[in-house]
């Protein structure tokens, strides 16, 4: 199998790294490299537009390689209780899928202040920690770095990858006895 150049929409190295995981685990290696993606809003809140934020970043980095790929961490609330997601989207060859990562929850009081801002700004200003995002992620914080931002990312691209290839092509119908 060759080895495909992936185009993310992302510059940002915990990003990068997930998705080269992620290609690599299924195809042996891969080329990874950056596309700025600009102009999308600051932190995004809602399962759904989270998944249109990744899937927007991998239609952008698509037109730059065989494949795409748009990841996007995004906030969502259940019953009150508020969780983080990372959604991965590859758009190549005609197909499209995303894929997602264990949510995991935040405090309340941390996911307001996000909303006015940003988790990683949220954070910063709450623990003293800068660019959290672009490091280990709120999620090595949680977890005193059992699991970090770019093991999400990693699962997140491997469900999309999974959703790309698709299942096997299922036996034809068998006489039922």
């Amino acid at each position: 199998m060759a080895c495909p150049t992936v185009a993310v929409g992302s510059v940002n190295p915990v990003k990068l790294d997930g998705v080269r995981e992620a290609y690599e685990a299924f195809y042996g290696c891969a080329k990874v490299v950056p596309v700025e993606v600009t102009g999308l809003p600051p932190q995004p809140v809602g399962l759904e537009l989270t998944r249109q934020l990744a899937m927007l970043r991998a239609s952008r980095a698509a037109q730059a390689a065989e494949h795409g790929v748009g990841v996007e961490s995004g906030m969502f609330s259940v019953a009150g209780y508020w969780y983080v997601i990372t959604f991965s989207c590859i758009v190549a060859g005609g197909l499209s899928a995303c894929g997602a990562s264990p949510a995991f929850e935040i405090p309340e009081d941390l996911a307001r202040d996000a909303m006015s801002s940003e988790l990683d700004r949220a954070v910063e200003v709450r623990y003293g920690v800068r660019d959290v995002g672009s490091a280990q992620g709120v999620i090595s914080l949680m977890t005193g770095g059992r699991v970090v931002r770019r093991d999400l990312v990693r699962w997140a691209t491997l469900m999309a990858l999974a959703g790309v290839r698709g299942l096997p092509r299922a036996p034809g119908p068998q006489a039922v006895r």
